[in-house]
């Protein structure tokens, strides 16, 4: 990881506007995102540079949406939603952020497999994505409760929403759901 702590507003600022739609769109997810993430790291009693990474690459996840065709949020680029992981990971790339871009484009669901991305013609590189390291987890899991919708920004689902939006990709997903549950929200 990085040793010192990665301006990720001036990052974000670099790429997005403060005063556009995009932004009053972003900067909520991510913060609702960073947020649970955090809570979870404490949870878990991870480390002050395992937070640290976390609350930057949460704050950085979604960057990749510049380049993506979702009008509703200001965005006017040319690729399809999902494809705004490989965006970002390219971003945060070129920004010298490695292990940033790894959260990027690993923070898709709960992961896809080769297979998925084939048989449901995704516009993404056919391979594995599944987001690996604990902190990539973290990220993931807290992703899956926020919408970038209009109206529901700053409201999280609750788990039994979150894993209803999950099962309509399948039950490989639901399964890592319960496990990640387990995991990271124990009753």
């Amino acid at each position: 990881m990085t040793t010192l702590p990665v301006p990720y507003f001036e990052i974000i600022h670099k790429y997005i506007a403060p005063n556009s739609l995009t932004y009053a769109y972003y900067l909520p997810h991510v913060a609702a995102v960073t947020a649970k993430a955090l809570r979870i790291a404490d949870k878990l009693g991870l480390d002050a540079a395992q937070r640290r990474f976390i609350e930057e690459a949460s704050m950085l996840h979604d960057i990749g949406v510049i380049h993506v065709n979702a009008p509703y949020m200001g965005c006017t680029g040319d690729l399809p939603y999902i494809a705004h992981i490989v965006a970002g990971r390219r971003i945060l790339e070129q920004e010298g952020l490695p292990l940033h871009a790894r959260v990027a484009e690993s923070h898709v669901g709960l992961g896809l497999t080769k297979d998925e991305v084939l048989s449901q013609g995704l516009p993404l590189p056919p391979a594995d994505i599944f987001p690996e390291s604990l902190e990539e987890q973290i990220i993931s899991w807290a992703d899956l409760f926020f919408s970038k919708s209009r109206g529901d920004l700053w409201r999280e689902r609750s788990i039994a929403e979150a894993r209803q939006h999950v099962a309509r990709w399948g039950e490989r997903p639901v399964q890592l759901f319960d496990a990640w549950r387990a995991r990271f929200e124990p009753e």
